[in-house]
């Protein structure tokens, strides 16, 4: 009987030692900030529980749409979530903030004075790209999509943001939570006159980049032209009624002013467009209506393009709309491309 015991005994411990050994262990590349228990592929840098540079962690579950983990030394649990206006899988993201090297010989590589500055999580000018990187975490991809750009935006919060800007040198030259000068506005586009390619709302003269569905509408096909273009706005006014609005932009969208007005309005004639569509979906497009049926060429004439922040691609399943600034509305579409539900 002892001898089995012993035998057991003996065996259990070499299947914790096995399920040890194949524990998933991976080093933080960076000091990251926990906000309860989460840490955001966003990477939000105002408050929160720091993971140090170096941390050892442990991977607990991964799933597509967070990471389960520990940190080893704390035994504190965490999950690692994405956000869809990032564009890039869960996986991809993880890597660039865990990794299974210790960042230990890329932080001995650094000069004496940007170790410190890695060490503190903290930003100085004349850091090197690879100190910020060590010391702040990877800037989100969506508005840095290269680590060969002089200018890296972080978020400190959900609506505030900073740019960490570096020189020829590679060096950073300044960094500020303050809103970066807007570049002088360019020279209105040759091409000056659009036509609206949907219905959109607009509130006191303004049409807002989140298209917010409420308020006096800007009727499909609507000629237009522009007035002038700015880093945030475009100036512009209706030629049948001559009223004149403003296409307003900033810095939520991640997009460029010009580029979503285009998406907006474009120079083509939309009237052939809305002839293609059937007769009940040309209906409900001239109504600002969406219902179940309707294709997705229709729901984008009758509601617009849906904000790209929550709907980066016209394939996506669901589209998200902002009734206000406190209520959504989300369209799903079927395998048949139409309107399933709208929710």
């Amino acid at each position: 009987m002892y001898r089995k015991n012993v035998l057991s005994a003996v065996l259990a411990l070499g299947l914790l030692t096995t399920m040890s050994a194949q524990a998933e262990v991976v080093f933080a590349q960076a000091n990251f900030l926990l906000n309860k228990n989460q840490l955001s592929a966003v990477n939000y840098r105002g408050k929160g529980t720091n993971i140090p540079v170096g941390a050892k962690v442990e991977v607990l579950k991964r799933d597509d749409d967070e990471v389960r983990c520990k940190v080893v030394d704390s035994g504190a649990e965490f999950r690692f979530v994405t956000h869809r206006s990032l564009g890039k899988p869960i996986a991809v993201l993880f890597a660039g903030f865990f990794a299974k090297d210790d960042p230990a010989a890329r932080i001995a590589a650094l000069s004496p004075e940007d170790q410190k500055q890695v060490r503190a999580g903290e930003l100085a000018r004349g850091m090197s790209r690879e100190a910020v990187l060590l010391a702040l975490g990877p800037p989100p991809p969506h508005r840095t999509p290269s680590y060969q750009s002089n200018r890296w935006t972080y978020w400190s919060s959900k609506l505030s943001t900073f740019e960490v800007v570096f020189g020829e040198d590679g060096k950073v030259a300044s960094f500020s939570n303050e809103p970066v000068a807007a570049p002088a506005p360019t020279p209105a586009p040759a091409e000056k006159f659009f036509h609206a390619t949907a219905n959109f709302h607009f509130e006191e003269g303004t049409v807002s980049w989140v298209n917010y569905l409420k308020g006096p509408i800007l009727p499909f096909n609507t000629r237009v032209e522009v007035l002038d273009k700015g880093s945030s706005k475009v100036k512009f006014k209706v030629v049948d009624s001559g009223q004149e609005f403003v296409f307003e932009n900033d810095s939520r969208s991640g997009a460029d002013t010009w580029k979503l007005f285009q998406a907006a309005f474009a120079p083509e004639d939309q009237a052939s467009k809305l002839e293609a569509l059937t007769a009940e979906d040309r209906k409900k497009v001239s109504a600002s209506e969406v219902e179940p049926g309707m294709s997705r060429a229709a729901v984008r004439m009758a509601w617009g393009p849906p904000p790209p922040h929550e709907t980066p691609s016209f394939d996506s399943s669901t589209w998200t709309y902002w009734k206000t600034k406190l209520s959504k509305v989300h369209v799903k579409f079927g395998k048949d491309d139409k309107v399933a539900s709208i929710e």
